[in-house]
């Protein structure tokens, strides 16, 4: 969605930022592409510093509980982009326009759940299966991302939802996905498959 709705909020914000005596009116997309920036940055953050640590503190932080948090993380950034979104609807009704800075902290928020589940997941799905089984196994992840983006274009579908309930729904369905796919992680036996 960051790519897609988020990308018709920042049309309804402030855009406007004057910065070292230059003055800069940011196009609605731009704001996306603090993503790939981010995600350059959080992956060896996350590999060299965050994990570590928490693994020093004493909290596992396996891939299967990674992949939880980032999904967790995932519905937080939603409910952050809708509070944005209620805030943005109530300036509207004042004159007042919300700053386009705002967004920077669910794409934060979202970039770095991005980085626990996504990249986590695809070498869970490789060191996990067999070496037979490797082509089919990151097969089936593939199609669970299409299956993903289907239901996407079926929560877009629904009629009369204005833009802040539509973060709200995907809140909702992301912190149930995660709810379950905890559920599901905490019987899981780790394999180790020889490369």
């Amino acid at each position: 969605q960051h790519s897609s709705s988020w990308i018709r909020q920042a049309q309804r914000m402030d855009r406007h930022i004057e910065w070292l005596g230059m003055s800069i009116d940011l196009l609605p997309s731009q704001i996306a592409a603090l993503n790939p920036l981010m995600v350059m940055m959080l992956i060896p953050l996350n590999n060299w510093v965050i994990y570590p640590g928490l693994e020093r503190l004493g909290m596992s932080m396996a891939p299967l509980r990674r992949m939880t948090i980032g999904m967790f993380m995932a519905s937080v950034a939603f409910v952050c982009v809708a509070m944005i979104q209620q805030a943005v609807d109530a300036g509207s009704e004042r004159g007042e326009m919300v700053h386009v800075i705002w967004q920077v902290i669910p794409y934060l928020v979202m970039t770095q759940a991005e980085v626990m589940v996504s990249v986590t997941g695809l070498e869970f799905a490789y060191t996990q299966a067999p070496k037979r089984m490797k082509s089919t196994v990151m097969g089936f992840w593939l199609l669970c991302v299409a299956f993903g983006n289907k239901l996407v274009v079926f929560v877009t579908g629904l009629e009369g939802l204005d833009l802040a309930n539509f973060f709200w729904v995907f809140a909702i369905l992301m912190a149930g996905a995660a709810v379950l796919f905890a559920i599901r992680a905490r019987f899981y036996t780790y394999r180790d498959y020889s490369q």
